[in-house]
């Protein structure tokens, strides 16, 4: 098969696809597991604010230079 016969299909396809993702991301049940992923890159400085980190915490040996 060849681009001639599935070309014309490949707009659809891809309108399907887009509106399926945009619903996808407009329910409503979704929202707890957006709003918790769009908050993962703060959770580091919320640990380090928050309490003094445990010394015998496994670190990458990068402060002791």
């Amino acid at each position: 098969m060849s681009y001639e016969v599935y070309g014309p299909y490949i707009p659809v396809i891809m309108l399907i696809t887009f509106i399926g993702l945009f619903a996808w991301v407009l329910l409503p049940g979704n929202k707890k597991g957006f709003d918790e992923a769009s908050n993962l890159p703060f959770a580091d400085e919320e640990k380090e604010t928050g309490e003094q980190t445990d010394q015998n915490e496994p670190h990458n040996r990068r402060d002791d230079k």
